[in-house]
């Protein structure tokens, strides 16, 4: 009878002892978590300048250079220098001839995997880069599709 009243002694003790660990560690986690929502998160670092600004092209639709019957469609977008917005305009119409020309050369082949995006990204920015005087610093691919 002893051994038993020691047992449920102990149980009591334990339940006691267990639900006070856990409203502390239930405190110390909100405490944590009060802290992370008042805290700000640092500033994300561009690689642009304060003068650079994104200008959507217009989008592109052209047939590929082989298979004849593919069709590709292209969403992009320029990081330009700070400029006027008829000159922007005026870039931006030349850089999506330059995009529609580089297109109808290629093959559907070339733009598989991500790789095959990778270079059609490089490709296209240099061409880019190089018909603004440098003036484009990156052209990004939005979307493509290839039927």
């Amino acid at each position: 009878m002893r051994t038993i009243a020691a047992i449920v002694v102990l149980t009591l003790v334990a339940i006691g002892a267990g639900a006070l660990a856990g409203l502390q560690l239930f405190a110390a986690a909100e405490r944590v978590a009060d802290a992370k929502k008042a805290a700000t998160p640092p500033p994300v670092a561009s690689s642009y300048a304060g003068s650079a600004r994104l200008r959507k092209l217009s989008p592109i639709v052209t047939n590929l250079g082989a298979p004849a019957n593919n069709w590709a469609r292209v969403e992009a977008s320029m990081v330009t220098e700070s400029m006027s917005d008829e000159d922007a305009g005026i870039l931006a119409a030349h850089v999506s001839e330059d995009i529609v020309t580089y297109l109808r050369s290629a093959s559907v082949t070339q733009f598989e995997g991500s790789r095959g995006l990778q270079h059609l990204r490089d490709d296209l920015t240099e061409r880019a880069n190089i018909r603004s005087s440098g003036k484009i610093r990156e052209l990004i691919i939005e979307t493509l599709v290839i039927q």
